[in-house]
């Protein structure tokens, strides 16, 4: 198994305290983290649909003030990607050219009486 590029994530019980004592910490660490994960795409068009869907998601988070509703905004954005992904598979295996079937010459069989 290789080694992760990407920081190793904190305890759940250290999380919890950033989240209570120090808010901004734990929004350091979530810009850093999704940083990471947009430095470590090979191509554009996937650092790309990272950001984007990062920005959808902070632009969700903004809007609403509820934690319960916030949780459940980004639930359904990150179903709805996942569902996006799923489609796009999907085309990608049934738009593949279909195997033709191999096909040959069909020589005339003449008789004996036929040959010259």
């Amino acid at each position: 198994m290789a080694a992760s590029t990407y920081s190793p994530l904190p305890a759940f019980d250290e999380l919890l305290n950033m989240a209570k004592q120090d808010p901004a910490a734990l929004d350091a660490l979530q810009r850093k983290l999704n940083q990471e994960l947009i430095d470590a795409q090979s191509d554009d068009k996937g650092r790309k649909a990272i950001q984007q869907t990062l920005f959808r998601l902070q632009s969700e988070q903004l809007r609403y003030k509820a934690p319960l509703v916030r949780l459940t905004r980004a639930y359904q954005l990150m179903l709805s990607e996942m569902s996006r992904m799923q489609d796009a598979l999907e085309q990608l295996c049934t738009t593949q050219k279909p195997q033709q079937k191999p096909s040959a010459t069909i020589l005339p069989f003449r008789s004996k009486g036929q040959e010259q």
